[in-house]
């Protein structure tokens, strides 16, 4: 089953996602669309499957981390997420003037 998590130190300052793909999902139809919405940084091959390091919106990253949990890290992963996405949301909408949102 293929393994979702972010990865924090590949890139500096960027969470990028990561996820280990088995050899045998690799030639399933339903899992060959999935990097279409995503920015794919680096394919690493092993053995035993591909891993894979992409860039995403946090909504993309929240689907991966429900659908391909990591045995060990997915609580992190979804903790990180959340934290994520909450911070974005108090961000100043682009067009909104200063002194209106801070009023």
């Amino acid at each position: 089953m293929p393994e979702f998590l972010i990865n924090l130190h590949e890139v500096p300052g960027v969470p990028v996602g990561r996820i280990f793909v088995p050899c045998s999902f690799t030639k399933k139809p339903n899992f060959l669309r999935w990097y279409k919405s995503v920015h794919i940084y680096r394919v690493i091959p092993y053995e035993t499957g591909l891993l894979v390091l992409f860039i995403a919106p946090v909504s993309e990253y929240l689907r991966f981390a429900h659908s391909y949990p990591h045995h060990r890290h997915a609580a992190y992963t979804l903790y990180l997420l959340r934290q994520a996405s909450t911070f974005f949301k108090g961000l100043k909408p682009p067009h909104l003037p200063d002194s209106e949102y801070l009023d």
